[in-house]
């Protein structure tokens, strides 16, 4: 299977970035999913009741033929897969700056695509990032990883295993619900909580996790824990 690089595609993306791609202004109206996701939530305003109101930031997205993406607090988060292979590899910079994210619903329902490289770069899947990419088989989950947020995998029926860096400090609620080939996932944290996954609903699933660590607890009180 042919892989595609997006490593070789930067030069192009910092063309795109200086005039051959389309920007993305701001003032443009954001989609649906851009104006609820929590990533593109950044302050709260006051009303007039009291109430608290989550704003949008303005955002500033580069737009290439393969993948929209921006530069915001010092890292790279890619909006937007556009390309058509089926195999993948993030690079680790684009402009010089390191990949931190990969932002909501950037390859959602994404049929063709069969497997994704990540760099060690990257801090947080966003919400929904790959939900419904339902020929979805590999994925690694690099070291620096920190957050997975709510249904970042939500739907990838073919996804066989997982496993969790210790690095994790929170995964959010549906991030694996309805990977239903989900066998194993290994889990090498001793601190991480377990905050509705989606993982019950997994009947074939076995969690490997350290002796006496909270993926022990929770894991083994779903029947469903092993020590790896």
């Amino acid at each position: 299977m042919k892989k595609f690089v997006l490593t070789s595609l930067t030069a192009a993306m910092i063309i795109a970035s200086t005039g051959c791609g389309k920007k993305v202004s701001g003032n443009e109206k954001p989609s649906q999913k851009e104006t609820t996701s929590a990533s593109a939530a950044e302050d709260t305003i006051e009303a007039d009741s009291d109430e608290e109101l989550a704003t949008v930031r303005e955002r500033d997205i580069v737009s290439s033929d393969i993948l929209d993406y921006e530069i915001y607090n010092g890292g790279v988060i890619i909006t937007k897969y556009k390309g058509k292979e089926s195999a993948v590899e993030i690079p680790a910079e684009i402009e010089g700056t390191p990949v931190r994210e990969i932002g909501f619903f950037a390859f959602e329902a994404n049929e063709k695509l069969t497997s994704v490289a990540l760099p060690e770069s990257v801090q947080t899947i966003g919400e929904g990032a790959f939900i419904d990419c339902t020929s979805l088989t590999e994925i690694n989950l690099p070291a620096g990883l920190t957050v997975i947020e709510r249904g970042a995998f939500a739907g990838c029926t073919s996804i066989t295993e997982m496993t969790i860096p210790e690095g994790v400090q929170s995964i959010h609620n549906g991030a694996f619900a309805g990977c239903t080939a989900l066998t194993a996932m290994t889990v090498l944290s001793r601190e991480l909580k377990y905050e509705n996954w989606g993982l019950e609903e997994l009947p074939n699933l076995v969690i490997y996790a350290p002796e006496d660590s909270a993926a022990a607890e929770w894991a083994g009180a779903m029947g469903k824990y092993t020590i790896y």
